[in-house]
């Protein structure tokens, strides 16, 4: 077992550390002899004996650990939220904004189901400072704050992005979800507060989701989560959405699907034309990397494809494939003439040098 294997790696390392040098533990009075005087262990045997212990651990399967940044306004309900999820107090709360001044860790393990194979999983929330808009912030604390909270962006899987469900969005929450988008990372949208606002029924719910949908365009595919910190009223949500977002952050389809919804979104909207009578072409696309999810698409001038030709076939991928609602997707676009095209799939090089093969010549040729 584990221990087993921990216990043999220990004594491995007190092996080489402690060679012809001080008694070792459960070494015998005739092995300590030997050893102080060269006849103990060689020096291949022990370096032998630390390899095995520690190649040992290489199949023991490692548990991964999620790195969730929780990203806002000041003010909002940052480290509330982060109190309530932990049940304990890891994070100073007050009203008066700028409290939480750096980032700070708190690692949470969640316990597999019960009866079942997997590993828990392990959660590292990062608790941000507030980032208000940059001509406020001076140079001092306050900008190695910001910077801080910035970087904690990049280095996460997943960014809870914290919004006042009763002041509603502001211009740097928008700047944030840009922010986030533009760094690939999953976001899941907190709207904290709910329970402070007033006059609720039937209908505000859906009116809340269109609301935030409209006023935060970045983000559109983002989950929303309407929670109060104060109560602890859907917190427990939290979970069950960073885990699908981190499915969807590391989600890869195959060459196949992608060619087939791309092909039936140029059908339904052909690319963008030019006045001179000059059609922008799409030939095909794959998807070269996750974390996030990158297709690239191969055409033959990226330049006529516009922005909202993008969007639309961000939109429609979207739509046909499932699995991609809580991560933005990274679009490259390639120019590549139709005979290179042609040129790549006829001649007969090998799997994916891209038709650097030598074709086979007419054989009535003079």
């Amino acid at each position: 077992g584990f221990g087993t294997k921990a216990k043999k790696l220990e004594e491995a390392k007190g092996l080489v550390k402690n060679m012809n040098k001080k008694r070792m533990k459960g070494e015998t009075d005739d092995e300590y002899f030997m050893r102080r005087y060269g006849l103990g262990p060689s020096e291949e045997t022990v370096e032998e004996t630390y390899e095995k212990a520690l190649a040992a651990f290489d199949d023991v399967e490692q548990i991964e650990e999620i790195k969730i940044a929780i990203i806002g306004r000041p003010n909002v309900g940052k480290s509330s939220l982060l109190n309530t999820l932990f049940g304990s107090q890891r994070a100073i709360v007050s009203d008066m904004a700028g409290t939480t001044r750096d980032s700070i860790d708190a690692v949470m393990e969640r316990p597999a189901p019960e009866g079942s194979d997997e590993l828990p999983t392990i959660y590292r929330f990062i608790d941000t400072a507030g980032i208000r808009r940059k001509g406020k912030i001076d140079f001092g604390p306050e900008f190695f704050m910001v910077n801080r909270a910035l970087r904690a962006i990049r280095r996460a899987d997943v960014a809870l992005l914290v919004l006042d469900a009763t002041a509603g969005v502001t211009e740097q929450d928008r700047i944030l979800a840009q922010k986030i988008a533009d760094d690939g990372r999953a976001c899941v949208l907190v709207c904290n507060k709910w329970d402070a606002v007033v006059d609720k029924d039937s209908n505000t719910f859906d009116q809340s989701v269109k609301y935030f949908r409209s006023e935060l365009p970045q983000t559109r595919w983002a989950p929303i989560i309407f929670t109060s910190a104060a109560t602890g009223q859907r917190c427990g949500k939290i979970y069950g959405a960073v885990d699908e977002a981190v499915k969807a952050h590391r989600k890869r389809v195959s060459t196949a699907v992608l060619n087939e919804v791309l092909r039936d979104a140029t059908l339904w909207q052909p690319p963008p034309s030019k006045r001179n009578g000059s059609q922008a072409k799409i030939y095909y696309c794959n998807q070269v990397s996750t974390r996030p999810p990158t297709i690239v698409v191969f055409c033959n001038d990226p330049s006529m494809l516009n922005d909202g030709y993008r969007r639309y076939l961000d939109r429609k991928f979207r739509e046909s494939l499932d699995g991609f609602e809580a991560t933005p997707i990274r679009w490259i676009f390639r120019g590549r003439r139709a005979r290179d095209v042609m040129r790549s799939r006829s001649m007969n090089g090998n799997p994916g040098d891209g038709g650097s093969g030598t074709s086979f010549p007419f054989p009535y040729a003079d």
